[in-house]
């Protein structure tokens, strides 16, 4: 080597061993995610790098399950939920800013799912200890991205501040509690009497002695912390028992702290179980918040909600009770509640249609499509008083009122005798004289209000009349959402007639009027289309007053763009999907092995290598896009206008026991980006089903996942016009359920079912259920069950009921469904009632499964609500190991002849292996008996809860139980 090659040698750097250190970060957090939860906590004691790792894939997720009670695999002596909150909350290291996800769920749904977190309820002290310990986790936790509270327990407000203060915070689950909220405004600070004596004297206090007015709460003295002994003393009086049943009326002035309404920029939300309608405010104002990137949201009424709006049932006749019972117990109202609490039932049965009125509207408040319903009131006043003749009549109502209630609290006295007496008379006398003589004065100022603003039908347009009408009209109209359609440029009409104020006006409407515009809207015979939306109540007065805002050409065309671009990447997506297919997929369309030659390997893998930078360019410029309409100074309008427009761009919604009309949902949501759809127990679904098929027909949907428990022949119309359908959950449910449905009974049979949309949408169906728990109308028949496993080549999971005839066609034929994973048999129909039968037809069916390897099938369900058996297929590592034993022994028994063994098999060249000798015959002959007797096709795993199956969608407990 000469001195110049020397040289260069020496300038070569030398290269650097390559360790997992010198990978970067995120080529390490990929590789360590693929550990086991075992090997993380063994990682994380490696160094204070590997513990960094570590932790970023332990304390990812937070998830936490309330087991039933009666679970004995859940019995165990760690408290995750108490260890973990205190290692996020206490721990010298912050486990908590690598929190992305926190859940907190139960296994099973309704009243057993209460039961199961019952002692961690916010009344008793160990929910408060638990919000405390969330509270101090969630304020270390800065990039949490989902929050799933799936249990009914209350929220604290500090809780709720800490949420709102998370910036990454984009999924929101929360399952509302049972009852009113405990939350209760901070009282005013007391006052003692040792205060009132030290403090100077005010400018206002005289020398008379200061007597404190009786307090109207009784607040309870902080429990002491020692045990005190007790004395000789009398013990003091007993205090009056405290009902609770009734919240108290919190003041209109305090304003409470935000707790749904603080949450901004959403991509999911699901409010479950609304128990009040308080909570529809604060929903209205988080959707009008996340407008623009809200996706996907969950809505439904708690089961005493709903009830308040059905039909109450018939009170019981104590005349019909047996009359041989002569010692019956006679139910005893509670203190503080009088018989006037006692309601009959047409009384009843009116509220019941008052609330129902007030339900329906709720989704249309929500979305702000639907101005509030407003309360029944006795007069009409058409326009606004002043506010001290408001107090005044308010102040009257009550001394009314009051009067009222004494008046009843002493009648019904023990010592009352059956006449009135006479001073009783003489306190409901001077109430009612108050009350006519405030009518009075109302109905005479009313007809001169209304004698002074009706001027000469003469009067021209621009005189003083005209002039003194403007000037005092905008002062006196009410800022509702009815008024705000009244155009700044239109001229005030001199002859305005009665009629015309009272649509004005949204407080002269009377709700014991009949709503017949209300319901023909969403019948089938008329086009919900032509109905006339109400209109919009504008926010800002200003901005009406031209025409459009200075740069709504620029937001209309970034707008425009985006709504482009979102479609493009959906096709380009579906693009590089299938380019994808055509690469790695290793069977055709028919099912059928293919081969691919290098060249054609080559060709499909450049195509979706263009596939994939055409979907990366449009994700960059639609990402461009979205950066500039968020930087645009008229940014909150353009949600304004896209949503005034099109609506929300959901791709999912998903409703329980709320009322859904076909004009509200048209308007609240953009139908042309709605992909999920499930409506349970909403009224009518049939206008629903006509206007989407309207719209189908203009323009094809892109809804390919819908569930419904109204299964009309309307819905089967539909959903047959639709391009594609890949999940389809039709529920029918028992005729005792509770709360029944508006909606009537449907009478759909299952040969409609498969003539109409089976036939077409087999092909494309991935997960089915035909649930009917009502009868049988919808068990699958043969017809059925051959076209399930002739065109279902897709279909991963089946739910349906059906006969012994139908269960043996579908053992013939199950071959046909080679992406079947989870099946799940309803009702298997059988006269015989023994259990053999059931017991056996599952073995039956599992043992025609063994003879088909290229399945799928795992998860079995027959005949059971909550039970399933795994089907378990021995792997093919397993015989791989076996084969290696069997040829060992053959080499020992050959070479123990003294010959050359060669790789061929052969000693010395030959071609034919060694004869082995007589001795080994028995043996090796038995050895392998008993390998190929222990060796089964498939293995099962049986009563595993349907709560432990993982990606199986028709085994979650929201599928089974018909209800979000």
């Amino acid at each position: 080597m000469s001195s110049t090659e020397k040289s260069e040698a020496r300038l070569e750097p030398a290269k650097e061993k390559l360790t997992f250190m010198s990978l970067p970060t995120e080529v390490q957090n990929d590789i360590v995610s693929h550990c086991s939860q075992t090997d993380l906590i063994c990682l994380s004691l490696v160094s204070k790098h590997f513990h960094e790792l570590a932790s970023v894939q332990l304390y990812r997720n937070f998830h936490i399950v309330f087991p039933d009670e009666d679970d004995p695999a859940y019995d165990t002596p760690i408290d995750g939920l108490a260890g973990g909150l205190d290692t996020l909350a206490t721990s010298d290291y912050n486990y908590a800013k690598h929190l992305r996800d926190i859940s907190l769920d139960t296994h099973s749904a309704g009243d057993k799912a209460e039961l199961a977190y019952k002692p961690y309820l916010y009344s008793v002290s160990c929910g408060k200890f638990m919000n405390t310990l969330l509270l101090l986790a969630l304020r270390k936790a800065r990039s949490l991205e989902t929050f799933r509270w799936n249990i009914r327990v209350e929220l604290s407000r500090p809780l709720y501040k800490a949420l709102h203060d998370i910036e990454t915070l984009s999924h929101l689950h929360i399952r509302m509690q049972a009852g009113p909220s405990l939350y209760e405004t901070p009282p005013a600070l007391p006052y003692t009497f040792s205060q009132l004596s030290v403090s100077p004297p005010s400018a206002h206090s005289s020398g008379t002695s200061y007597t404190p007015p009786p307090p109207i709460f009784s607040i309870p003295p902080p429990p002491s912390a020692f045990y005190v002994p007790a004395t000789s003393a009398p013990p003091p009086p007993l205090p009056k028992p405290i009902t609770r049943a009734k919240p108290v009326k919190r003041s209109p002035l305090a304003k409470e702290p935000p707790t749904i309404s603080g949450f901004k920029k959403l991509k999911s939300l699901a409010v479950l179980d609304i128990d009040n309608l308080e909570v529809i405010q604060e929903l209205k104002e988080c959707v009008q918040n996340s407008s623009g990137t809200l996706t996907k949201v969950k809505l439904s009424f708690s089961d005493a909600l709903a009830m308040q709006a059905r039909k109450p049932p018939p009170d019981i006749d104590p005349d019909d009770s047996d009359p041989d019972d002569e010692f019956q117990a006679v139910p005893v109202p509670p203190p503080g509640q009088g018989y006037h609490d006692d309601v009959s039932g047409p009384a009843k049965a009116f509220r019941a249609q008052e609330e129902r009125k007030s339900q329906e509207a709720v989704l249309g408040r929500i979305f702000d499509v639907e101005s509030p319903v407003p309360k029944k009131s006795q007069r009409k006043p058409r326009e606004k008083e002043s506010e001290t003749k408001e107090e005044g009549a308010a102040n009257l109502d009550l001394d009314f009122i009051n009067s009222l209630k004494a008046l009843v609290n002493r009648g019904h006295d023990g010592d009352a005798g059956p006449e009135i007496p006479q001073e009783m008379l003489d306190t409901l006398l001077a109430a009612a004289r108050k009350v006519l003589a405030n009518e009075q004065a109302k109905t005479k100022s009313a007809l001169e209000e209304a004698n002074k603003d009706t001027p000469a039908p003469t009067s021209v347009p621009g005189t003083s009349t005209d002039k003194t009408e403007t000037t005092t009209k905008p002062a006196e109209e009410p800022s509702e959402p009815g008024n705000a359609a009244v155009s700044l440029f239109d001229l005030p009409s001199p002859t305005k007639s009665k009629e015309s104020q009272k649509d004005v006006s949204p407080e002269d409407i009377d709700i014991e009027e009949p709503e017949e515009p209300l319901e023909s809207q969403d019948s089938p015979g008329k086009d919900a289309s032509a109905i006339e939306p109400p209109t919009v109540a504008t926010p800002e007065p200003e901005a009406s007053s031209s025409v459009e805002p200075p740069s709504v050409g620029k937001i209309v065309q970034l707008a425009n763009r985006g709504l482009h671009l979102l479609q493009k990447l959906s096709t380009d997506q579906a693009s590089a999907n299938q380019a994808f297919k055509d690469v790695y997929d290793k069977k055709d369309a028919n099912g059928k092995l293919r081969t691919l030659t290098a060249e054609e390997f080559h060709e499909k893998a450049g195509c979706l290598y263009e596939a994939n930078v055409i979907v990366a360019q449009t994700k960059a410029e639609l990402t461009f896009v979205q950066e500039l309409l968020a930087t645009e100074p008229q940014g909150r309008k353009i949600d304004e206008y896209l949503r005034s427009t099109r609506g929300i761009a959901l791709k999912s919604l998903s409703v329980y026991l709320i009322p859904v009309k076909a004009s509200v949902l048209s308007r609240a949501i953009d139908l042309r980006v709605l992909r999920r759809l499930t409506l349970l127990n909403v009224g009518p679904q049939a206008p629903i089903w006509l206007h989407l098929q309207r719209e189908n027909k203009e323009s094809p949907l892109p809804l390919r996942k819908i569930s419904t428990d109204n299964v009309s022949m309307v819905f089967l119309n539909f959903a047959s016009q639709l391009e594609e359908l890949h999940e389809l959950f039709m529920l029918e449910r028992d005729n005792k359920y509770k709360p029944e449905s508006f909606a009537p009974k449907t009478t759909t049979t299952m040969d409609q079912i498969r003539r109409i949309v089976l036939k077409k949408h087999m092909p494309t169906l991935k997960r089915l259920m035909i649930k009917n728990v009502a009868d049988t109308a919808w068990d699958v028949n043969d017809k059925t069950i051959m076209l399930m496993c002739k065109r279902g080549r897709n279909l991963e999971e089946l739910a349906c009921s059906m006969g012994i005839r139908a269960i043996h066609t579908f053992m013939q034929h199950l071959a046909g469904l080679v992406s079947l994973r989870a099946l799940h048999i309803v009702r298997l129909r059988n006269d015989d009632t023994c259990v053999w039968v059931m017991r056996e037809t599952k073995r039956f069916l599992i043992d025609n499964v063994s003879h088909h390897p290229e399945l799928k099938l795992e998860w079995v369900s027959v005949d059971d609500d909550d039970r399933v058996e795994r089907l378990i297929r021995p792997s093919a590592l397993s015989k791989k190991e076996k084969k290696p034993k069997k040829s060992k022994g053959k080499q020992k028994a050959v070479t123990g002849l003294g010959g050359n063994f060669t790789s061929s098999g052969g000693i010395g060249g030959d071609a034919f292996p060694l004869f082995p000798p007589p001795d080994s015959w028995d043996l090796s002959s038995e050895s392998e008996d008993d390998e190929d007797l222990n060796e089964t096709k498939l293995e099962t795993m049986e009563n595993i809860h349907f709560y432990d199956v993982w990606g199986v969608r028709i085994f979650k407990k929201e599928v089974v139980t018909g209800r979000l």
